[in-house]
């Protein structure tokens, strides 16, 4: 199978021409949503009755069938602070205590879902004295348990009480190696009664990766509860009708979020290892899927390792991927033309380039989405040079960046008027703009072409962007070019045009006195910009590797000069010195 997959992206990346259109769903599916949301108040109101408990009566397990290993590392440093009695996520610090759930009242929406989910029984995992880590696990544990009997809106939330049951189910060691019985009782029969609301309520959530959550909980959870087939025969059902829809052809996720896949991955791999401990068939799609997802997540690293930063990627944000592309055993290699997910990648020499040459995804996976089409990254070696902003955390130092980040503007790509491409709604989801995309890959002995429209201006400017970005076969010249063109070209009367390329702060930038551009990388390396048809300038920027930790970087901004009805167009190149 992985010879398939192999042989499949290799001819991608070596056909000669390849042209694919990408077209957005834009539908809102408002009406949709609005009746899902009024028939999830409606049942929660039954949820809150004290005769719902009954209906989630069963058997009592006496023993877990299996624990799963977790591919993705914790965190250490925040497992060693609950030893010093507080609980960190994201800037935001709580002490523990008997009382702490019921203070966690006073917390964020973020930290409560953190807390909640047992997502830090993973970083408790990390620290060297487990005997400790299960001490301090099965105390705090112990204290949820009166407290989370019952149903609660957002602690029993479908994707909170997935999160949560595969959390204690693959650090089941820390929770369960307790001599007291009846506290081990009480676990089990927890994750028991959770498991069984979990299958009444496996589509009470986002589309997405939300959804892969639930049904993979769900799945595992008949593996691992005695006596669950019925458990897992839906669990199995939803996880499969999830995937089918959520993971496109090319490996990618529909919400363009590499992260997704990531998680996606590890999910798979904890369900795959179930059902091996069970001496259960495992199901041909679960190797499959991780098969078409592993080229996918290998496409959107640079020579580092780290992340291209889009779609609300960050370049450290890869949650373990080393660990969880060994664990999937998905062998493919990087794909260079994923045309479903719209993302182009180009290695030559020791440079790599990666490009959204996608359409962002439809409105309901669009909450973590970044208005970047048409941006690229680049990088040689184990250097990066062109990059983009990244993705903002809200509880980040500067909390206004969490939106500035999603903007076009923090992408390396063309802007008109300040406006983004596609526009940002409130409450996060992506609106109007781009709707359409065609991207043409040429590939030649002296170099990879890629000539990339986007419709994201049209109806407000009536002009399309195109990007042509070439890489030579030694990687050490890269030439562009970007054009607006359209029927109603009058429109950008006034309006000021420009090109952003962001750099990473590794990379240092002097402007000569002829108008060009020079790069220097800490390994010395020297690279030069120059333009054709504008006037480049060197501008302060940001940069973020993770969410919260936004440091100084520069970026070279071009303006485009229009005269008349002229089309607004100008060529630029990029490249390395030889000495």
């Amino acid at each position: 199978m992985n010879a398939a997959f192999d042989q499949i992206a290799e001819y991608a990346a070596t056909a000669p021409t390849s042209r694919s259109t990408l077209r957005r769903d834009q539908s809102s599916h408002l009406a949709a949503r609005t009746l899902r949301k009024l028939g999830r108040t409606i049942r929660e109101w039954g949820y809150a009755s004290p005769l719902y408990a009954h209906r989630l009566k069963g058997r009592h397990p006496m023993q877990l069938l299996g624990s799963p290993d977790d591919p993705a590392p914790g965190n250490a440093t925040l497992g060693s602070a609950i030893f010093g009695g507080d609980m960190l996520f994201e800037g935001e610090q709580h002490a523990l205590g008997e009382d702490f759930w019921i203070r966690l009242e006073n917390a964020s929406p973020e930290f409560q879902t953190y807390a909640h989910s047992f997502h830090w029984l993973q970083d408790l995992a990390q620290v060297n004295d487990q005997t400790k880590a299960r001490d301090a696990a099965e105390t705090i544990l112990s204290w949820w348990l009166p407290f989370g009997e019952d149903w609660f809106k957002d602690v029993w939330a479908a994707e909170t009480v997935a999160r949560r049951i595969i959390n204690w189910f693959t650090h089941a060691p820390l929770i369960l190696s307790s001599s007291d019985m009846v506290y081990r009782s009480k676990v089990l029969t927890s994750v028991a009664k959770q498991s069984r609301h979990l299958s009444r309520v496996l589509g009470d959530t986002d589309e997405g990766l939300p959804r892969v959550y639930t049904a993979a909980a769900l799945t595992l959870a008949g593996l691992l509860l005695p006596s669950s087939d019925t458990l897992l025969a839906k669990g199995a059902r939803a996880l499969e009708r999830t995937l089918s829809t959520f993971i496109l052809a090319d490996g990618g996720p529909v919400s363009r979020n590499t992260s997704d896949a990531i998680r996606t991955m590890q999910l798979l791999v904890l369900v795959r290892d179930a059902y091996t401990t069970r001496g259960e068939d495992l199901p041909g799609w679960v190797q499959i899927t991780l098969d078409k997802i592993g080229p996918f997540v290998r496409a959107m690293r640079h020579g580092d390792g780290n992340f291209a930063q889009f779609g609300g990627t960050s370049a450290e944000g890869g949650h373990g991927s080393n660990a969880v592309l060994a664990a999937s055993e998905a062998k493919g290699k990087p794909i260079e033309n994923a045309a479903h997910s719209g993302f182009q990648r180009v290695e030559a020499g020791r440079s790599v380039l990666i490009m959204d040459a996608g359409a962002p995804p439809p409105t309901a996976y669009s909450r973590k989405a970044h208005a970047g089409t048409a941006a690229f990254e680049f990088s040689t070696g184990l250097e990066r040079l062109i990059v983009n902003v990244g993705h903002a955390s809200k509880r980040g130092p500067i909390p206004a960046l969490a939106e500035l980040a999603r903007t076009t503007a923090a992408h390396s790509t063309l802007i008109i008027a300040d406006r983004n491409s596609s526009r940002l709604l409130e409450g996060g989801r992506m609106g109007p703009g781009v709707s359409e995309t065609l991207t043409i890959r040429e590939k030649t002995d002296e170099s990879t072409r890629i000539r990339h429209t986007h419709n994201g201006y049209l109806k407000r400017f009536g002009v399309k962007h195109e990007r042509t970005l070439d890489l030579s076969a030694d990687g050490t010249r890269l030439k562009g070019s970007d054009k607006l063109f359209g029927p109603k070209i009058k429109k950008l009367e006034g309006k000021e045009m420009l090109l952003r390329f962001h750099l990473h702060p590794n990379v240092s930038a002097l402007k000569a006195s002829d108008g060009r551009i020079t790069l220097e990388t800490r390994a010395g390396k020297t690279w030069i910009f120059d333009v054709d048809g504008g006037e480049a300038e060197i501008e302060e920027s940001l940069y973020l590797s993770r969410p919260d930790h936004p440091v100084p970087s520069r970026q070279i901004v071009v303006r485009l000069a229009r005269e008349g009805n002229e089309q607004p167009a100008l060529s630029w190149v990029l490249s390395e010195m030889s000495f």
